[in-house]
């Protein structure tokens, strides 16, 4: 499938995606951004992705499958979303991360470094998908390197589990690992890219069109939309 025959997921359906999930007696139940972040994580998982290895873990940390809601159109959004992904990673491009940018007293988006923290929903969930990969996916220096970008934010938020977590000690400390950004737009682009060499490294033998270039915020997105990265994957909102 490629991205053009995925169906996009807008705004609206975003929305109602968070308060669907808002409105369930859970508080274990990801929100939309940790949700993303897992089922990009899922999504290049080198093991087995199927409904019954992903749904469980977004309404439950021990992935109970008696969590799972009945609620068929919160069910059919998320679906929905994971054919995006899906189709967006099989493409090489169009992936654009669900982040709620944080915004300044007069609402404009929070560009410099202290915006980044936007991210950590996003790179909770994926080390929520990733901590689900088979142990032989870490074995490349290369998937570690990857990471970096990816899961570095979550060092910008006080958590003892965070602190605790000594894989994630480990991936950070990787060498030649990709230097931290200096705003949230940049972040974005890395965290792209890095998903894409994930893909490449993970699962390699999938439907690609071309391989990300090398470009800067203000190049064409290595989507191939003709837009600017900042306009199109990288947009902060």
């Amino acid at each position: 499938m490629s991205s053009l025959e995925a169906r996009l997921i807008d705004n609206a359906e975003v929305e109602e995606l968070q308060n669907r999930i808002d409105s369930l007696d859970n508080e274990d139940a990801m929100d939309a951004g940790v949700m993303d972040g897992f089922l990009t994580a899922m999504a290049i998982n080198p093991g087995s992705s199927s409904d019954e290895d992903v749904l469980p873990f977004i309404f439950s940390d021990q992935g109970d499958p008696s969590a799972i809601p009945d609620d068929a159109r919160l069910l059919e959004l998320i679906g929905l979303r994971r054919k995006e992904i899906q189709a967006a990673l099989n493409a090489k491009g169009g992936l654009d991360p669900i982040i709620f940018p944080l915004v300044d007293d007069d609402g404009n988006t929070i560009e410099d470094e202290e915006g980044i923290e936007a991210i950590v929903p996003w790179s909770i969930g994926f080390r929520i998908g990733c901590g689900l990969w088979p142990e032989s996916a870490f074995e490349s220096d290369a998937v570690s390197r990857s990471l970096v970008p990816i899961l570095r934010p979550l060092t910008l938020i006080d958590d003892d589990e965070t602190e605790a977590d000594k894989g994630l000690e480990e991936i950070l400390a990787t060498p030649g690992a990709k230097p931290a950004a200096k705003n949230l737009t940049d972040a974005l682009y890395d965290l792209v890219e890095a998903v894409f060499e994930l893909k490449a490294v993970l699962r390699p033998n999938e439907p690609a069109r071309r391989a990300t270039p090398k470009i800067g915020r203000n190049d064409p997105c290595p989507c191939g939309s003709g837009k600017k990265f900042k306009q199109c994957c990288g947009k902060a909102d």
